[in-house]
């Protein structure tokens, strides 16, 4: 999480913290809600609230941001419209009137028209790499749903069985294409899975439990196809972060290496780049990613998306370059959603993976440094001299 001491001039030239708000207001939820993770199991957890007008929907919607080319200081700005009205409760206590109303509003796909009483305002801003931007916050002492909440069949019907654990109801909404930032919103107020398991998921987790359960779901396919023809690497850049996937054929290994840059948003002083790798074999990790943290799951999905997409199976390298150009951290989404949309786009092919490697080395900022780094790379060598000898 980033504090205010440590968020760059750049953020506070853009944000703007609401300074006049009365304690009763109405206003539209895009809807939107946070769950925070502080002092688990009794978190805050709350509902985003636009109280200036406008078009609320775009307030809580990472895939339109992606689409309209969002920077992460239009981010930025959209995000200082919330109010994030939260209340204190218990992970468990699903039975308790507002954290019943946010849970109802979280399930509309459409905005919702709120009545919000606040205790008072604390002017506070967050921001951390799994969500977007939070600021405005203030204590609920009430909030009231005042329009009809719409959602589809199938939202209906998973949230109100009860019989169904939560990571089927996770694959049936993505399949019936609810997007995956509705279905992580949904999970974090508790609203899937059997009744017994039930209860309020901090977001950066549910982010990530989302992006893990449809990645296994996907890898569970992409396993069972031949594997891909030839070298690839594809390119994609989003606010400052470059991502290189190198796809190789074999069977479906993954590792994710990032490369956190001096000036940049989690390497702000350093004077060389920072490093952090994963990996995962062809059944997965035993478990979690802690080195990367929700950018293994976030890119891992939109490379299992693109390899499902062509039904291959391949041995792949995710390279994310974080540039001094990614001032403030705006979400996991952003990586999700750049390799999501970038797979297949702009793409080279070779003939063998030196050549891959040569061409990555040239056209990343950190040169080869990721090289050494690299668990996959050196399987596939010693994979070579076992066959040779």
């Amino acid at each position: 999480m980033v504090r205010f001491s440590e968020l760059p001039p750049d953020f506070w030239r853009e944000f703007r913290l609401w300074r006049s708000v009365r304690n009763e207001f109405s206003g539209l939820s895009p809807p939107g809600n946070f769950v925070g993770s502080m002092n688990y199991p009794y978190i805050n957890v709350g509902a985003l609230v636009d109280g200036l007008g406008g078009d609320a929907a775009i307030l809580d919607n990472p895939e339109e941001w992606f689409r309209r080319g969002f920077t992460q200081w239009d981010v930025v700005r959209l995000r200082s419209r919330i109010i994030l009205t939260r209340t204190r409760a218990s992970v468990k206590s699903l039975s308790n009137p507002i954290i019943g109303r946010i849970q109802e509003l979280s399930i509309g796909r459409n905005s919702v028209d709120v009545e919000v009483r606040l205790k008072k305002i604390v002017l506070r801003a967050l921001a951390d790499d799994y969500h977007a931007p939070l600021g405005n916050v203030g204590e609920l002492r009430d909030l009231r749903i005042t329009s009809n909440v719409s959602a589809e069949g199938i939202v209906e019907r998973l949230i109100n069985d009860y019989d169904v654990d939560a990571r089927t109801a996770v694959i049936e909404l993505y399949r019936a294409s609810i997007p995956v930032s509705r279905i992580q919103r949904i999970f974090a107020v508790g609203l899937l899975g059997s009744a017994r398991f039930r209860r309020l998921v901090p977001t950066r987790w549910s982010i990530t439990a989302v992006d893990s359960i449809i990645g296994d779901y996907l890898r569970g396919r992409v396993v069972d196809y031949d594997e891909i023809g030839q070298v690839e690497v594809h390119e994609m850049e989003y606010m400052g972060n470059r991502y290189f996937v190198i796809l190789m054929p074999g069977p479906w290994r993954y590792e994710l290496i990032e490369l956190k840059m001096p000036g940049s948003v989690w390497n702000r002083n350093g004077s060389a780049p920072r490093v952090f790798t994963d990996y995962e074999g062809v059944n997965g990790m035993s478990g979690y990613a802690e080195n990367t943290g929700g950018a293994f799951y976030a890119i891992r999905l939109g490379v299992l998306e693109y390899l499902n997409k062509i039904n291959r199976q391949a041995s792949v390298i995710a390279i994310r370059e974080v540039t001094p150009d990614y001032k403030v951290p705006v979400g996991i989404w952003q990586a999700r959603e750049a390799v999501r949309n970038g797979m297949g786009v702009n793409v080279r092919r070779f003939s063998d993976v030196d050549e891959a490697i040569n061409y990555v080395n040239n056209s990343l900022l950190t040169g080869n440094l990721w090289l050494n780094h690299s668990r996959l790379i050196k399987e596939l060598r010693s994979d070579l001299v076992r066959f040779l000898t």
